[in-house]
């Protein structure tokens, strides 16, 4: 069975490469534990995958089946959830008792115990208390809107650790899929439906419940008077908060954090799109943390600003609305939707051709390949150089079969009679890196580069507040976008690519994006990555070329193994990993 140490490296190296130094930094542990888990880690999976190290050092899990590797990751998961299940069910339970309940040693579950109690530490509140035991500190919905989690995470084994049969359990949710719930409770999957009605009736009072309204879908479902009462209440509680979200609501919301961000943020469909999944969390809560088997990192390092504003917008609406909502990736992912359909306007690129019909076919493609280009034909030399100094041209394509080695400034690409798909990428490629490219040197300046000297027992919050108020006493930053950039950092879902940090804040200024470069004296871990490196950014989001300088970043960093970037030591070998 993994321990949670070796559950931890397994989520870590899923996401993304990771050294062992790292790894051992981020566990607390040696390179050597590091080793030996690593070695036990391949044992228990076997067939199902394998941590692998590439030449440069780092440490990837490579999954071959992933339904197994979810179930013995799970397996391996269940002994937190179990405890949870524990401290629901009574009012106290002793080391004794789980001891006795989990056949776990007393001091696996004290590092349990504290583990869960940090992971948790933003939403549940697990407290101790001398002479008693260990218990959940929270009122009878939340702790109904947990337990229904546990069994929605897997009915069956949940169920029978409840006394709650399979039959009984498949019979209530065919009764609920009959059912006209969406009258009553709009929403909701059945299959959560279901949970929460197991819940309340494992945590309802089983006496006389007196006064117990009418609500004829929970009649029809067999349960007792208390957890009729208990589900009842909860359903009018959450239809009101649902009630309350309409799209003017949201759109007051979406209107400040524009403002706040002096930047057009949202459109309807992203408000119809968030009002739908603020009202499905409202009818089903999660407060168990998920560990996702998915990874929209790159995601996130192409749209930080998305994220960004994702993460003002849960807490704005946890607020307004009253809502539990802690999982920022799918509003996250709306948000980077809206940016993409509100975005810059279409690049310039001049088609160059000496055959119009074959020209026309080019042009139809690429417009409908690559959405952000507008396609000018041009089949005169005389025209090509009037439309090079007379309009803002993005790259030349020379589809030219005469003229081979054309002088102009700006980029030029030769491309065959009908353009292929692998034509089409290079074009797209370097369309979305050429203005990076061009300015390398503006948005990244030298003359900003600088050293920090933190000392190794400094964490990340208290060396972003030093090296801000260097920049804000040299005048490169405003006080203002130093407590931008602190105050987004202190959020957490730091930025980082590839160990390197990019603490950001919005800006009014009329350059599009400007990092001051920071190499650390010690490293430090920023949201449980270790970094060496860092970039200290404004951008201005009205200004198109935000969202392809950190793209950029992403593609050019990804490139180089996790040793490279750790091993930057100046601004000289940062610009030769990102000067292509």
């Amino acid at each position: 069975m993994l321990n949670q140490r070796q559950v931890q490296i397994m989520e870590r190296l899923e996401n993304s490469k990771a050294s062992g130094l790292e790894l051992a930094k981020l566990m607390g542990t040696s390179k050597r534990t590091i080793l030996r888990d690593i070695s036990q880690i391949n044992h228990l999976l076997r067939s199902i995958g394998e941590i692998t190290s590439s030449q440069a050092g780092g440490y990837q899990l490579q999954i071959h089946e992933r339904q197994a590797y979810r179930n013995l990751l799970h397996q391996s998961m269940y002994d937190d959830e179990l405890i949870l299940l524990e401290l629901l069910r009574h009012d106290f339970r002793t080391l004794d008792d789980l001891a006795a309940t989990l056949f776990l040693s007393k001091p696996v579950l004290s590092e349990k115990i504290v583990f869960l109690r940090a992971h948790y530490a933003n939403r549940l509140d697990i407290k101790s208390k001398p002479n008693y035991g260990h218990y959940l500190n929270e009122p009878l919905f939340r702790k109904m809107i947990l337990l229904a989690n546990l069994i929605d995470k897997n009915p069956a084994f949940f169920c029978e650790r409840l006394e709650i049969t399979m039959n009984d359990y498949l019979h209530r949710l065919q009764i609920i899929r009959e059912m006209d719930t969406a009258r009553v409770y709009p929403n909701i999957h059945s299959a959560h439906l279901v949970s929460l009605v197991l819940a309340a009736m494992v945590l309802g009072d089983d006496g006389v419940a007196l006064d117990v309204p009418k609500m004829t879908f929970l009649e029809e479902l067999g349960i007792s008077p208390g957890a009729r009462r208990l589900l009842h209440d909860f359903i009018e509680t959450q239809q009101r908060k649902s009630a309350a979200i309409t799209t003017n609501e949201l759109q007051l919301i979406l209107q400040r954090q524009a403002e706040q961000y002096s930047t057009p943020v949202y459109d309807m469909e992203l408000v119809e799109q968030l009002a739908g999944h603020l009202k499905r969390s409202i009818a089903y809560p999660i407060i168990l943390h998920d560990r996702k088997l998915h990874n929209i990192a790159n995601i996130k390092a192409v749209y930080p600003l998305a994220f960004d504003l994702s993460i003002t917008f849960v807490a704005s609406a946890n607020a307004v609305f009253g809502m539990e909502l802690y999982d920022i990736d799918l509003i996250g992912l709306y948000f980077s939707c809206a940016m993409e359909r509100i975005k810059q306007a279409s690049a310039k690129v001049v088609l160059f051709s000496d055959q119009y019909a074959v020209a026309s076919i080019n042009k139809q493609m690429m417009e409908r390949e690559i959405q952000t280009v507008e396609v000018i034909v041009v089949t005169h030399q005389q025209e090509l150089q009037q439309i090079l100094e007379q309009q803002e041209i993005k790259l030349l394509l020379n589809n030219h079969a005469t003229f081979q080695d054309i002088q102009v400034d700006v980029e030029c690409i030769d491309i065959k009679q009908v353009i292929t798909k692998i034509e089409l990428q290079a074009i797209q490629d370097t369309l979305e890196k050429i203005d990076v490219r061009k300015n390398i040197r503006t948005f990244f300046p030298e003359e900003l580069a600088m050293d920090y000297d933190n000392k190794a027992d400094e964490d990340w919050d208290m060396i972003v507040h030093g090296i801000c108020e260097q920049l804000v006493e040299q005048a490169v930053l405003s006080p203002d976008e130093a407590l931008k950039i602190q105050e987004r950092e202190q959020k957490g879902n730091n930025l980082v690519i590839n160990h390197l940090a990019l603490p950001h804040c919005t800006t009014q200024r009329s350059q599009a994006f400007f990092a001051v470069f920071v190499h650390l004296a010690n490293p430090v871990q920023v949201d449980g990555t270790v970094v060496q490196n860092a970039l200290f950014a404004c951008v201005n989001p009205n200004v198109s070329t935000e969202l392809k300088v950190f793209s950029y970043l992403y593609y050019v960093l990804n490139e180089h193994d996790d040793e490279t970037i750790l091993g930057l030591s100046n601004y000289a070998a940062f610009i030769a990993c990102i000067e292509k």
